[in-house]
């Protein structure tokens, strides 16, 4: 990435975190616009796709084939961080939630939260009358 680049960031979204140590921060995921990197010589054409994870990892460009390719590999990039942080005692909460994070789920929408039905109660079923 040039120093004069700047970055067109088209999708972002944020998780709320907590460590293995309890502390609690916000992670923030960004995808950029995929380019189109020329053929060079004999190196072929491929896509390069912008993605930043903070606090994870800094501004990086993920290649693929095409740009679509590329795309898709920036969000399982993230996709794996956020697995290996809850393997390593992390956890990961929708925003402003105690959900936790769906990490299968390719829209990470939170797990079915138990605890917020059970608070809500049963739910009664109306029966029609007969006329």
């Amino acid at each position: 990435m040039g120093k004069n680049t700047t970055t067109r960031w088209i999708a972002d979204t944020s998780f709320d975190c907590i460590d293995p140590r309890r502390r609690r921060f916000r992670a923030v995921a960004r995808i950029g616009q995929p380019e189109v990197v020329p053929r060079d010589g004999r190196l072929a054409a491929y896509a390069r796709c912008p993605m930043s994870f903070t606090p994870f990892t800094a501004e990086r460009r993920i290649g693929g084939n095409d740009t679509f390719h590329a795309l898709c590999l920036a969000i399982q990039v993230m996709r794996t961080v956020l697995k290996v942080f809850v393997r390593s005692g992390g956890r990961v909460f929708f925003p402003g939630t105690s959900s936790h994070i769906d990490l299968d789920d390719p829209t990470f929408l939170p797990l079915l939260d138990l605890a917020e039905l059970k608070h809500q109660g049963p739910r009664r079923v109306k029966k029609k009358r007969r006329k």
